[in-house]
């Protein structure tokens, strides 16, 4: 029987026998690049509780799970396969700060690192990048961004906190500029958010914020669509 949230996951990710049978590695070597750190843990996990039953009048019971991963494991395996985990951490904090650094509104991210003078709060910066590398190698932006990468983690933090001020700051009725600027957002979110699965979307950064205040001001065409 199909099911939305089933059908999404198997559309837009990739389950671990087709991961190795893709990246010609055993299940081994994937297990063990993931422990490693040098690829995400699987986004999605799907558990099914299977009865097998017979016209003997017999039944059997077996659980099955089945992890899928965002699409970019495959590059990501070819990518370090043979490299160090240090290293390969340390490229993608200084891929992020990089992003973040040259980003046109970097003031938006977390909670300002940067200080009145425009100077990076090195501290404050090393704890934040370091929590996104942890939500890295879990898997969970192989879940909220499009393309797993880094530039998508600095482009979604970014929007998301340029939306919430907006909604503090916008006014009862949208004037044209704030439509104008609603809109800008709506496209920079999508530029680096995903729909999130079906179940999860109204509690996502997503359903709680943007799609909530484009309903809001009957601008439901702009809602992009679940699925």
């Amino acid at each position: 029987m199909k099911h939305i949230d089933l059908e999404y996951i198997a559309t837009n990710y990739i389950e671990f026998e087709e991961v190795i049978r893709e990246a010609n590695i055993s299940s081994d070597k994937l297990n063990e690049l993931i422990e490693s750190k040098l690829v995400p843990e699987a986004s999605y996990s799907i558990k099914s509780d299977i009865t097998i039953r017979s016209s003997l009048n017999d039944s059997f019971k077996v659980t099955i799970e089945r992890k899928y991963f965002h699409p970019s494991v495959l590059q990501l395996i070819k990518d370090n396969e043979n490299l160090n985990s240090e290293s390969f951490k340390m490229t993608f904090k200084e891929n992020l700060l990089t992003n973040l650094k040259n980003h046109a509104y970097k003031t938006f991210a977390y909670g300002n690192v940067f200080e009145e003078n425009g100077k990076l709060n090195e501290q404050k910066a090393n704890i934040a990048i370091e929590e996104e590398w942890n939500y890295f190698c879990q898997g969970i932006y192989g879940i909220c961004t499009l393309n797993n990468n880094e530039n998508d983690i600095i482009e979604k933090e970014i929007a998301i906190k340029r939306i919430l001020d907006f909604i503090e700051k916008k006014s009862a009725s949208l004037s044209n500029d704030e439509k104008i600027e609603l809109e800008k957002l709506n496209a920079e979110f999508n530029k680096a958010t995903s729909n999130f699965a079906p179940y999860q979307r109204e509690l996502s950064s997503r359903g709680k914020y943007l799609d909530k205040l484009l309903r809001a001001f009957s601008l439901d065409n702009l809602i992009k669509k679940e699925y």
